[in-house]
């Protein structure tokens, strides 16, 4: 298989994610750091930790985002790069993902996708884990709270 048709998952069961407010915040509980990608980025996490290949996170993000299909496509590979050399995600050829859903309305402003690292929290997560296990998520349903 391509790595252009390579689906993704979570590394381990060390890396967990969610999106909160447009923004994705993913921790590793091995290392103690923890990442941040918004808008963009954002959404491209919600595609991969979906199991959707680097070609159709390219064409959702491309209906969703006024940009050109060139550009996405390099900072698309330039994040997944830093998150696979992050260890925070892994291909698995066997995974399968629903249809992503289709962007309805005006496509939205693009800003190139990053991801931000932070290990200011590492010795302080090294200490105290939270507790994997409890949810379907380490944070459980307590992190989507309003």
């Amino acid at each position: 298989m391509s790595e252009a048709a390579a689906r993704f998952q979570l590394r381990s069961s060390d890396v967990t994610g969610k999106v909160i407010d447009g923004e994705a915040i993913i921790m590793n509980l091995a290392t103690g750091a923890y990442y941040s990608m918004d808008g963009v980025g954002a959404a491209l996490w919600e595609l991969l930790e979906q199991g959707h290949s680097r070609d159709e996170a390219i064409a959702a993000l491309g209906q969703r985002y006024a940009v050109e299909h060139d550009v996405l496509a390099r900072d698309v590979d330039a994040v997944i790069e830093d998150l696979v050399a992050e260890e925070l995600i892994a291909t698995n050829d066997a995974r399968s993902a629903p249809a992503p859903a289709a962007h309805a309305g005006a496509q939205l402003e693009y800003a190139a996708p990053s991801l931000q690292k932070f290990t200011d929290m590492a010795d302080l997560l090294a200490l105290d884990p939270p507790m994997p296990g409890l949810d379907e998520s380490a944070w459980g349903d307590a992190a989507v709270a309003r």
